[in-house]
């Protein structure tokens, strides 16, 4: 089974979403049952079998919904089953469109693992020098030739080019 802290980052926004639509749907539905026994009284079973009925399929869809935002936030690598099942439930339920959302941000969810080095954007950063003043210094000068145009060493008296006497 995987731990929560295997990934640094978290599919929060798809959890969140997933259980508020959840959430939402129990209710939804539970009105839905209330209104049906109602109904279903008035016209002899009838309308708890059209409206309670609904409210049942609507009430089993969301709690799935829910367990499985759950299994998602306990779960993250098993981010596309979750969000899969979010999605499914979500659709077939017909409730909520925060479980869609959700499904969907589940899916498209990519975790990065304890350890793993984050992500970079732009330029990587500069080593600093750890040298000593006289070591950082050490590198050749130059001057260009006033004749020909080559690059020499500041060091030499004649161009190794054209021979000009450099001052």
């Amino acid at each position: 089974m995987y731990q929560q802290n295997q990934v640094q980052n978290q599919p929060t926004a798809a959890y969140w979403l997933s259980m508020i639509g959840g959430i939402l749907g129990v209710l939804g539905a539970l009105i839905l049952i209330g209104f049906g026994a109602l109904l279903g009284a008035v016209t002899f079973g009838f309308g708890f079998a059209v409206i309670g009925g609904l409210g049942i399929w609507i009430l089993i869809c969301s709690i799935v919904v829910i367990v499985a935002s759950q299994r998602l936030k306990a779960n993250p690598l098993e981010h596309s089953k979750w969000g899969a099942i979010i999605l499914l439930f979500s659709i077939i339920g017909g409730w909520s469109i925060l479980d869609f959302i959700g499904g969907i941000l589940a899916l498209v969810y990519k975790p990065i693992l304890a350890g793993a080095p984050q992500q970079q954007y732009g330029p990587p950063p500069q080593q600093p020098y750890y040298g000593s003043p006289q070591q950082q210094a050490t590198y050749a000068l130059t001057r260009v030739c006033p004749q020909c145009g080559k690059v020499v060493q500041d060091n030499v008296k004649f161009c190794p080019n054209c021979g000009k006497q450099l001052n």
